[in-house]
């Protein structure tokens, strides 16, 4: 007795047929642009690509990571002195205080009172300690720094 091939049995293999044809020409492709495009890790020279990254637009250098803030509680203020490498100051720019206290994030914005150094009344009442970070933007350049203090 001969089997019956039906109509809907082709169209299941030529369905698998499709779409193993789809990924083989999927991964064909795919190859092809790897091998002829490439990218700069893949590159013959990515070393050379990482040693100058900071030289491209994507990792310009940040010239707060050379700024150097010192902060203390003169009185009831907190004062707050930013200044870079050879101990210039870092005139202008905005100096956040951020501190959190379970799920609430509080945020002093100190004033600037001469250039590089920034001062705001002290926001914390009674004896503890008190963690947050100092966070200053000047332009695209961003310096932070944790800082504790006791009072």
């Amino acid at each position: 007795m001969q089997k019956r091939i039906t109509l809907s049995s082709c169209r299941w293999q030529l369905a698998i047929l499709m779409l193993l044809a789809i990924f083989l020409l999927g991964m064909g492709t795919s190859m092809f642009i790897s091998f002829e495009k490439g990218s700069r890790v893949t590159d013959a020279d990515y070393y050379q690509n990482g040693l100058n990254y900071a030289k491209t637009r994507s990792g310009a250098y940040n010239p707060g990571l050379d700024w150097v803030m010192s902060a203390s509680l003169a009185g009831s203020d907190l004062q707050v002195r930013v200044h870079n490498q050879q101990g210039a100051p870092v005139a202008g720019g905005t100096l956040l205080f951020q501190t959190r206290s379970g799920n609430e994030k509080e945020v002093l914005t100190l004033a600037e009172s001469e250039p590089g150094v920034f001062v705001a009344p002290w926001p914390a009442s009674g004896q503890g300690e008190v963690r947050g970070e100092l966070l200053f933007t000047k332009g695209e350049a961003i310096a932070s720094q944790k800082v504790v203090f006791f009072n």
